[in-house]
């Protein structure tokens, strides 16, 4: 049986970054699987698929490598993130460094729709990311912008000739993953809350009452992304509401997505969360309160799902009447995601069967070197401009 080394941040509470080893599965299950991410911490979701180490991993033999989903591609230092406990380059290491060991075993390298969360700036950064993506036997991104990013940094090599393909959230399966029971949806709204999207705390907490009392529905707030803090968040919100109201917080992550999958709508700022309301047939919303810098994934997401930018709201005040413009995808558009997901899984099973090799590149090889004289240089440049 072939072995597959799948990257992602895996490590970390998220639900949607942990859907992405069941849909791997799911999708290719004659595979096995190491699901690899920067540490082999346990998460709080006991149905979470099984992870090993990056420094584990490298040591393992594999037939193919998959880097994503998510929003993994950037070359940020981890002081700057969520592995700010341990020195290097924990990114880097999930798509450069898995692109590395790909060289090193001569094996297929492919991306499986992550997202490129920013441009690369500086010489050495552009280089390593220009290097990795020609590198690679399969090239798939979740969303426009993160093509065009690219894109914008090949101009002028008029050797990259990947085909660079725009492919639909692997999320999006998810209904297929775990498909709802044939009991009926309930009566209630599912809300999910993030301290960089809602606040302040006190008119968050009116706009949900009322809410709830226009709709005549009880909310549930539900527990997405607690390696953001939303947990916190949540119950400070919770504290000074009135209506109707319960937190879920579940250990498993196929009963957050049938919560949000049996509610009446679902409104937040989870990507995975409106991703998971979507797939499920879920009027949706997405609440974001500063609406004039709404992030690319979010602008990609809906571009590819042919929604307007009118689900996207301000606040929960505006919800109640506009009902009738929620976020909902027409059978054309489930049925063209569903094509075109099914095309980019044959696509990845076809190249690992056939054994590609990705480029040498000696950029990849010695990009943690090239990492830290770049982050050094540029440090010392802030000492004096």
């Amino acid at each position: 049986m072939k072995k597959v080394g799948h990257f992602g941040t895996f490590d970390v509470d998220n639900y949607g970054d942990l859907l992405f080893p069941h849909i791997a599965e799911f999708r290719l299950p004659k595979y096995q699987w190491d699901h690899i991410s920067p540490t082999n911490n346990q998460t709080v979701f006991k149905d979470s698929r099984p992870i090993i180490s990056f420094d584990k991993a490298k040591n393992n033999a594999y037939d193919a490598i998959l880097i994503g989903g998510g929003n993994i591609l950037h070359l940020l230092p981890n002081y700057v993130t969520v592995y700010n406990n341990k020195k290097g380059f924990a990114y880097a290491n999930l798509w450069v460094g898995a692109a590395k060991i790909a060289i090193e075993q001569k094996i297929p390298l492919l991306f499986n729709a992550p997202g490129i969360s920013r441009g690369f700036k500086g010489f050495i950064q552009k280089k390593i990311a220009i290097k990795t993506f020609k590198s690679s036997n399969y090239l798939a991104f979740r969303e426009g912008i993160s093509k065009q990013i690219v894109s914008n940094s090949i101009k002028r090599d008029l050797n990259f000739k990947n085909k660079i393909c725009v492919v639909p959230d692997t999320a999006f399966d998810i209904h297929k993953l775990w498909p709802l029971d044939t009991s009926t949806g309930s009566n209630y709204i599912t809300i999910n809350l993030n301290s960089r999207y809602h606040c302040p705390i006190n008119e968050t907490a009116k706009e949900l009452d009322a809410l709830s009392k226009k709709l005549k529905m009880p909310i549930k707030l539900i527990i997405i992304g607690d390696c953001h803090g939303d947990k916190f968040f949540t119950e400070q919100v919770s504290k000074l509401m009135k209506c109707d109201y319960s937190i879920v917080e579940s250990d498993e992550l196929k009963t957050v997505a049938h919560v949000i999958g049996k509610g009446k709508y679902f409104l937040g700022s989870s990507m995975h969360g409106f991703i998971t309301a979507l797939a499920y047939g879920v009027p949706s919303f997405l609440v974001l309160n500063n609406k004039s810098k709404v992030l690319h994934k979010f602008k990609g997401l809906l571009e590819l799902a042919e929604l307007s930018n009118n689900v996207i709201l301000n606040s929960f005040n505006n919800v109640g009447n506009k009902l009738n413009e929620s976020a909902y995808l027409t059978k054309q558009v489930k049925q063209k995601i569903d094509n075109t997901l099914n095309e980019h899984w044959q696509v990845l099973n076809n190249i690992i069967q056939s054994k590609e090799k990705p480029k040498f590149s000696f950029y990849i090889v010695k990009f943690d070197t090239l990492l830290n004289l770049s982050n050094r240089f540029n440090r010392i440049l802030n000492k004096f401009f």
